[in-house]
């Protein structure tokens, strides 16, 4: 009952963080590798001559507990892409929502796109631990620049995001918290994975 609860806290949350959507194109001249990308070609004395960019390179302390460094790296790579698409999404909602004057018209489009995120992600979310939940919900106010809380009060009114909040908090999760790599030892763990992801490295 109390994974069922979290479970739809986390659902929530994904849901009010999207919308319909598609990844930005690559340019079509961008060829990427692992740890860079390629970048064009020279002809030098006949020779034809590739230029890459090369990822940073990017040098951290070893964490004192590896295998609890390799749970953490699994769970941010697990759930790290659904936090790029809530950012996505949350964009294209905003755009959206700025369009459509009509108060009715607006909650009809949330509660649409609500249905059918449900409808989406319910079989994901379903299949992730406590664990992955938490940063998840780190990772969606990373890439969006809200809190949980914030993202359920605008769509749902302060009542409905204190109650999720309070279920939230049975699970040692609190909505309300910024994602802080800079004064949380956690976070900061999390964005050294992420950058690393980002580089190509992990």
């Amino acid at each position: 009952m109390r994974q069922a609860c979290f479970r739809r806290v986390i659902l929530l949350i994904a849901v009010l963080s999207a919308t319909i959507g598609s990844a930005l194109a690559q340019r079509p001249e961008d060829y990427r590798f692992r740890g860079g990308r390629y970048t064009g070609y020279e002809i030098l004395d006949g020779d034809t001559v590739i230029t890459v960019q090369i990822n940073p390179l990017y040098v951290y302390t070893p964490p004192r507990n590896m295998k609890q460094y390799q749970r953490l790296v699994r769970n941010v790579k697990k759930v790290y892409p659904y936090a790029q698409e809530a950012r996505m999404y949350m964009r294209q909602l905003d755009t959206k929502l700025d369009s459509i004057k009509s108060p009715l018209k607006r909650e009809r489009f949330v509660a649409s796109m609500e249905r059918e995120i449900v409808r989406k992600y319910t079989p994901i979310l379903e299949q992730m631990t406590f664990t992955q939940g938490k940063i998840l919900i780190k990772l969606i106010d990373r890439e969006t620049a809200r809190t949980p809380y914030q993202i359920l009060r605008q769509f749902r009114g302060r009542l409905t995001a204190g109650f999720y909040n309070a279920i939230a908090k049975i699970f040692k999760a609190d909505l309300h918290q910024h994602y802080d790599p800079v004064h949380n030892e956690e976070d900061a763990q999390i964005e050294r994975i992420v950058t690393l992801i980002e580089a190509g490295l992990l």
